[in-house]
């Protein structure tokens, strides 16, 4: 085998090994992506559910009704 040969396989053998890295980090972080919006998902789930449920504990004790009067008396007035 002559040592040009010998070179030149080494180079494709090394590229081959870089293009094969290049695909693993994109398929990594396109775990790491999938799983941070499945958590940000879960979170705003989560925490349109708690709102919810607080208004519905505000609605109970009546605290919506004083604000609504309020504002229903409310009149802009113009300059």
């Amino acid at each position: 085998m002559h040592p040009i040969d010998h070179y030149e396989t080494l180079r494709r053998g090394r590229e081959e090994l870089l293009k094969r890295a290049e695909y693993e980090r994109m398929v990594r972080k396109a775990k790491v992506d999938h799983i941070l919006n499945r958590n940000i998902h879960h979170a705003a789930i989560w925490l349109g559910i708690r709102l919810v449920n607080l208004g519905k504990k505000l609605e109970q004790f009546g605290y919506f009704t004083e604000a609504r009067h309020s504002h229903s008396s409310y009149t802009p007035t113009r300059p």
